[in-house]
C-alpha cells in the first residue's frame, strides 16, 4: 500500500502544474510536425522518412526527460527542501514511485505521439507509407532504452539541481545527433544515451536480433543503475546547503 500511496501522492503533486499539459501538447506538436514532413516530402523514400522521424524523436527525448524530471524534483525542493521525501521510513519506495510515475508518463507521451501520427497518416490516405510493425518496435525500444536516462536525471536533479540536469540533457541530445551519423561498435554501444539511437538503427537495418547479448547487458546495466540510485537515495541527507541552513 505504501507504494500505491506514494504514486497517488505524485499524481496530486502534479495536478495543478503544467506536467500533464506538457505530456499532451508535446506529442500533439510532434505528430503535426511529422505529418507535415510526410506531406511535404511525399516523393521521398518511405524508409528515409521513417528514419527521420524516429531519429528526431530519439534526439529530443533526453532533453525532454531532463526538463520534466528537473522540474518535478524542483517542486520537491521548493515545497519542503525534500523533507517530505527524506523524513519517512523506506524512502526508497518514494523514489521508486516517483521514477515509476515519471517514466510511465513519458512512455504514455511517446506512444501517444506515434498513435496521433498513425491516425493522421490514415486520415491523409498515406497509411501504406509507414511500416507499422517497425514503428511499434522502435517505440518499444526507445521506451526500454530511455529508462536509464530517467534514473540518471533523477540522481542529477536531486543531487545537483535543475541546472545540471538541463545541461546534461542538452549534452545527451547533441550526442544523439552525433550517433545518428556514425555507427558505434564495441564498447561504445554501451554508452547509455546511445542506446535508443542504436536501437532505431538496428530496427531500420533489420539487425535487431544480431545484438541479443548486448540487450541483456543493457538490461543488467539498467537494473544495476536503478539499484545503486535507490541505495544512494536511501542514505541521502539532502543538499548540503539545506542541511547547514536547517541546523
Amino acid at each position: 500500500m505504501g507504494f500505491i500511496y506514494a504514486l497517488r501522492s505524485e499524481q496530486e503533486k502534479t495536478k495543478h502544474t503544467s506536467f500533464w499539459a506538457i505530456h499532451f501538447c508535446v506529442p500533439v506538436m510532434g505528430a503535426l510536425l511529422f505529418l507535415a514532413y510526410y506531406s511535404l516530402y511525399a516523393s521521398t523514400a518511405d524508409s528515409k522518412k521513417l528514419k527521420m522521424i524516429l531519429e528526431i524523436t530519439t534526439t529530443f527525448f533526453p532533453l525532454l526527460i531532463s526538463v520534466i524530471v528537473g522540474l518535478n524534483v524542483a517542486l520537491e525542493e521548493k515545497a519542503s527542501h525534500f523533507q517530505t521525501l527524506l523524513a519517512v521510513p523506506n524512502r526508497h519506495k518514494n523514489m521508486l514511485a516517483k521514477l515509476t510515475y515519471l517514466y510511465g508518463s513519458g512512455v504514455f507521451a511517446l506512444f501517444f505521439l506515434f498513435l496521433l501520427f498513425v491516425i493522421g497518416i490514415h486520415l491523409l490516405g498515406m497509411a501504406d507509407t509507414v511500416q507499422l510493425g517497425m514503428l511499434i518496435g522502435a517505440a518499444a525500444g526507445m521506451a526500454f532504452c530511455n529508462f536509464i536516462i530517467y534514473i540518471l536525471h533523477l540522481f542529477l536533479s536531486f543531487k545537483f539541481g535543475l541546472g545540471l540536469s538541463l545541461f546534461w540533457g542538452v549534452f545527451e541530445s547533441l550526442q544523439c545527433i552525433l550517433y545518428s551519423n556514425i555507427e558505434l561498435k564495441g564498447v561504445a554501444r554501451y554508452i547509455p544515451f546511445a542506446w535508443s539511437m542504436n536501437w532505431v538503427q538496428d530496427i531500420l537495418s533489420r539487425q535487431i536480433f544480431n545484438y541479443g547479448t548486448e540487450k541483456i547487458w543493457i538490461a543488467a546495466l539498467t537494473t544495476g543503475g536503478l539499484l545503486l540510485t535507490l541505495l544512494w537515495f536511501s542514505h541521502w541527507e539532502g543538499r548540503k546547503n539545506y542541511v547547514i541552513f536547517s541546523s
